[in-house]
């Protein structure tokens, strides 16, 4: 019987002489599991691989479970991944992308989370379809060793093209770079491809011939410095001359800086081209500022999900910078050089965890009708063709879904799934997920911070940031995501997708229908115009969207009503003292937004309002008094009028702009010049008593 060393050996061999990666699956008990591992780590072969795992692999070098996503960009031959105690599907996926070629993933999962996974479950029924993908199960006999064909011609390095290019479309991927320096002005560039098809390579060597030419800046950023190793390492192999001070290179009176992007926000340094490198994994709102600040851009990134964002990148951003710089371009290599044409380990990923998303065409007749299905976990899992449009829909349309979001359609009872459908063809998904009425110890335990609990986001949110000592008690179901089709969109088809949604929750006996999301002007418009009213907005900007969280609620019961209205008159009462604080760098529009619609209170600054700021008002617009005399006058009387419609149309108009940075978020004038692009305080003053005269 063949042992196991010999067995990895085998395969091993036949991976580096086919440049194709493979994978082993372990399944077993923890102990005989820690044994496997444990025994592999000790060969030699694998003396210089890493672990993701949740206990050290001795003689193996750990990946930072809550860091992983520094790993992008760079590159492994072998990956310990233990999957034991969860199933971390978005690292799974990210770091699959950088094991090279002849490369081997080595994944652990317990017989317990296989059995209690329907995510894991499909995942392994997948693997018999796959050579070189193994699944190696305690006390069974090792699977039958294949051989893998290399029937696919090596890339000759001493063959290479222009500029040091492996193929012809990373060739042509560096040409297109170029062009973008030489040509016309607000031509951006995005350049996208699968991982492993030299993208990154392809900017290095851009970077290098623009450097040759010399008397150019170029500026590239990226999530984290980590994602940039590959490309500075091509970028040294192909000009060594090049002098290397800190995170700039310098050649022929030329040079390149890395800049964090917090750093290149803030600072808007010139320069003749910026380099935006694993653009999917930086929030939508940075990427369009980038966008406004710079008129020579190349933005690179990942198509498929392994940032968390993938097809929903070159969608949602891709259309915006279409509108905003229409005569940009896109080009996609699809020629991978890192690894085999058809190699298994991609090909398996990409199938385990659908990130191959593609959506058909639809036809939407508004004179049709419409029908809807509500779906549980077990349905997808029974329905592969139904799961892969769902998924590829979800990805298609919504910028954050992610390989773990699979899981947990798959694994979490308490997820439901709407489909709104149109003669057999989906148009668009509402996924719920049901929170609330856990008892009263638990509550007590989340109120003392003694506990976090998983899956109740918004109950939580409701006790801990706004002291709702009673939000445990009741039943909500929340919407994760509500996604309709690319092609149909803005038809009015979410709000019946979502007003469904609500009838569904209102019969299953749900107290309220409510979301969380990243908050602008159009998303807020949305909900608020869907009878939803604001509960809360977080203090601190999301990681994943970079804006600040907004939580809506609509009551679907009598009690629910009744506490809404103290929850949101608790918001709007709090709402100014935070536009100075917290919510200083709150966007105009969204401010704006946010007090146009009051459905659920009667607003608390109303009855402050008298005679004294109103004679205010009129002084300052008349210029009898300064601004700061009159600026708390100014601020009641806006709060009062805010929901007038005159008022919101000025939504665009500088003037409201200056009134909101100044008067209420107390910005100084500098700022407030710079941003509005204003000539100083008497022009912005000025402004100001025209807006008070036409408006309060």
């Amino acid at each position: 019987m063949v042992n196991l060393q010999t067995f990895v050996d085998g395969i091993c061999t036949a991976l580096a002489s086919s440049r194709a990666r493979g994978m082993l699956v372990f399944i077993g008990r923890q102990d005989w599991l820690n044994e496997q591992l444990t025994s592999l780590a000790k060969l030699d072969k694998f003396s210089s691989a890493s672990a993701f795992s949740h206990q050290p692999i001795v003689g193996l070098k750990q990946i930072n479970k809550k860091n992983y996503r520094q790993q992008l960009g760079t590159e492994h031959q072998t990956i310990f991944f233990s999957a034991d105690d969860d199933f971390k599907v978005d690292a799974f996926a990210a770091l699959s992308g950088t094991i090279v070629a002849g490369g081997l993933l080595i994944l652990s999962l317990s017989e317990e989370q296989v059995k209690n996974s329907a995510f894991c479950q499909r995942f392994v029924a997948l693997i018999s379809d796959y050579a070189q993908i193994y699944l190696i199960k305690q006390s069974a006999q090792l699977p039958q060793f294949l051989s893998l064909a290399n029937d696919e011609p090596v890339n000759n390095p001493e063959n290479l093209l222009a500029y040091g290019c492996k193929t012809d479309e990373q060739k042509t991927a560096v040409d297109k770079i170029l062009r973008v320096v030489s040509g016309h002005r607000n031509r951006p560039l995005v350049l996208t491809a699968d991982r492993g098809r030299g993208k990154s390579t392809a900017l290095a060597l851009a970077a290098v011939e623009i450097l040759r030419q010399g008397q150019k800046h170029i500026v590239i950023t990226a999530p984290h410095p980590d994602a940039l190793i590959i490309f500075f390492k091509h970028l040294k192999h192909a000009l060594p001359e090049g002098i290397q001070q800190s995170n700039t290179v310098k050649f022929n009176h030329a040079s390149l800086s890395f800049l964090p992007l917090d750093v290149l926000i803030a600072q808007q340094p010139k320069c003749h081209l910026l380099m935006v490198d694993e653009a999917a994994g930086i929030p939508l709102p940075m990427l369009r500022v980038l966008l406004k600040q710079y008129h020579r851009q190349v933005f690179v990134s990942t198509i498929h999900g392994y940032e968390g964002a993938g097809r929903g990148f070159s969608g949602k951003f891709v259309n915006e910078l279409k509108q905003l710089r229409p005569e940009g371009s896109e080009y996609h290599i699809k020629q991978p050089i890192r690894w085999h044409e058809h190699d298994p380990l991609e090909q398996f990923t990409f199938t385990s965890l659908l990130l191959n998303a593609s959506l058909p065409a639809v036809h939407y007749s508004p004179e049709t009708s419409l029908s809807y299905q509500v779906l549980s976990g077990q349905d997808l899992l029974n329905d592969e063709s139904l799961l892969n449009s769902v998924f590829s829909l979800l990805v298609t349309a919504h910028y954050q879904t992610k390989p773990s979001d699979l899981k947990m359609l798959l694994d979490n009872d308490q997820v439901t799934l709407v489909i709104m459908k149109q003669q057999q063809q989906l148009l668009g998904i509402a996924w719920l997920l049901k929170e609330g009425k856990v008892d009263k110890q638990l509550s007590f335990q989340v109120k003392q911070s003694l506990r976090r609990v998983r899956g109740h986001l918004i109950p939580q949110s409701l006790l801990v940031h706004c002291g709702i000592e009673a939000a445990f008690s009741y039943q909500y179901y929340r919407v994760v995501r509500i996604a309709i089709h690319p092609e149909i969109q803005q038809q009015g088809l979410g709000t019946q997708l979502l007003r469904y949604c609500g009838e569904y929750a209102k019969q299953q006996g749900g107290d309220y229908i409510a979301s969380s999301f990243g908050a602008n002007a159009q998303l807020v418009k949305f909900w608020q115009a869907n009878d939803y009213a604001i509960a809360r907005l977080g203090f601190n900007k999301d990681a994943a969207s970079g804006e600040h969280s907004a939580m809506v609620l609509h009551p679907l019961s009598t009690p629910a009503v009744t506490l809404l209205k103290t929850i949101t008159s608790s918001f709007y009462q709090d709402f100014p003292y935070y536009l100075c604080d917290e919510y200083q760098n709150l966007a105009c529009e969204l401010v704006l937004q946010i007090l146009s619609i009051k459905p659920y209170y009667q607003h608390s600054n109303t009855a402050a309002i008298n005679a004294a700021d109103q004679r205010s008002v009129k002084d300052f617009a008349a210029g009898n008094r300064v601004l700061s005399s009159c600026a708390p006058a100014l601020a009641r009387v806006f709060f009062s009028a805010c929901s007038d419609i005159k008022v919101i149309e000025l939504a665009e108009q500088k003037a409201i702009a200056i009134f909101i940075r100044k008067v209420l978020q107390k910005h100084n004038w500098l700022q407030i010049c710079d941003e509005l692009a204003i000539t100083g305080q008497k022009e912005g003053v000025a402004q100001l008593r025209h807006f008070s005269n036409m408006y309060l």
